[in-house]
């Protein structure tokens, strides 16, 4: 890997060492990434915050060599495929952009994915676009009395973190014979509940498991099943080879009977949306729908580019109501793959091509861009 052209530097948050081996986050993904480059002759490497040495100038990074990683010294990345996620704190993100700045004085190069803002900013850049009937009736919360006020307008009332990830943090309170029911996630995604006698308890109970964070309030949504069971539909949306928009796929996320999230991550299960939906809404409406969120997938994709600037993949969460009207409910520019992971024919495959295939587009541009 001695030429740095078209070389692909994967920002992750981090390594561990488990068992005497290398461990990188979103292990899976980041081997097939690696297998799929290696297949297209394209150089990558996994590299984090703490890799880079200002004083010599040098990188190191993770190279794939068999089932492992090996930490080495590598080039410079034309292409900067940023994984880290919105955990990374103020803290984090400072130390982000302070390496790609040091970065791209040695070397110009390119970010492959730009990063999306929490909740609040998504749903006002869509309020100002075509889709802005999508967006759920959103408040933000500043204390108790905006719980009150939601539960005034809404009854049951649904808190997110503004940049919360995995169904972590939630949280769903609604009202139960007399009292109020409080029950969700906190932020390690253990389950958490209790009965309050009095909205005024549960709004105090609300602000008390927020703690300082930025959260959203809306009203709970009827998006479960006919067992109880929440889900939601994820579309992935990616830049091809041209950098054009394209669906890669859809999968319903479906939970635990009873559960406020949807989230694999809290234990849910995925199957292809097409097939989730039939058992829904029956067929011909469960086509219908189908066909309307891969088409507002795209749409939103371009919307969220035209805000937020470039992007080269999106997760877009849609909630289904039982008459089939339809809800986004999130947008994320660091979607994961697990929800087609299983998924029969080539829609895992491609999840993990296109983005390198949109680098290679990347990559050359830049090359073409320095030599002129």
């Amino acid at each position: 890997m001695k030429d740095s052209t078209g070389c692909i530097g994967v920002l992750i948050g981090g390594s561990a060492e488990s068992e005497g081996r290398l461990k990188l986050p979103e292990e899976g993904f980041l081997a097939a990434l690696a297998q799929r480059a290696k297949e297209l002759q394209l150089p990558l490497y996994a590299f984090g915050p703490e890799d880079f040495n200002p004083s010599s100038g040098i990188l190191t990074g993770y190279v794939r060599h068999g089932c492992g990683w090996r930490k080495q010294p590598v080039p410079l990345p034309s292409v900067v495929y940023d994984r880290c996620g919105p955990q990374l704190g103020e803290a984090g993100r400072r130390s982000r952009s302070e390496l790609l700045h040091r970065l791209r004085t040695l070397q110009s190069h390119v970010l492959l994915n730009g990063w999306m803002p929490g909740k609040t900013a998504q749903f006002k850049a869509l309020r100002r676009s075509c889709l802005a009937q999508l967006v759920p009736p959103t408040l933000q919360l500043r204390g108790p009395d905006t719980v009150k006020e939601a539960a005034g307008r809404w009854g049951a009332v649904f808190l997110k973190p503004d940049s919360g990830m995995k169904g972590c943090g939630v949280i769903a309170a609604a009202p139960d014979n007399g009292g109020w029911i409080v029950r969700g996630r906190d932020r390690n995604g253990r389950m958490l509940g209790s009965v309050l006698p009095d909205l005024d308890s549960a709004a105090e109970q609300i602000v008390k498991l927020v703690g300082g964070s930025r959260y959203i309030v809306q009203p709970q949504l009827p998006l479960s099943d006919r067992h109880g069971r929440p889900f939601d539909i994820r579309a992935l949306v990616q830049k091809d080879a041209r950098g054009r928009w394209r669906l890669t796929g859809t999968a319903m996320r479906r939970g635990k009977p009873g559960g406020i999230a949807s989230n694999l991550y809290g234990g849910g299960e995925a199957l292809p949306a097409r097939d989730g939906l039939e058992l829904l809404l029956g067929r011909d409406a469960a086509v219908r729908c189908a066909d309307e969120i891969d088409r507002l997938a795209v749409l939103a994709a371009d919307a969220a580019e035209g805000s937020f600037g470039r992007l080269a993949e999106l997760g877009l969460d849609f909630g289904v109501a039982p008459d089939g009207r339809l809800w986004l409910l999130e947008m994320n520019s660091r979607p994961g793959r697990e929800s087609f992971a299983a998924f029969p024919g080539d829609i895992a495959r491609t999840a993990v091509e296109r983005p390198l295939l949109y680098a290679r587009l990347l990559s050359q541009r830049l090359t073409e861009a320095i030599r002129s």
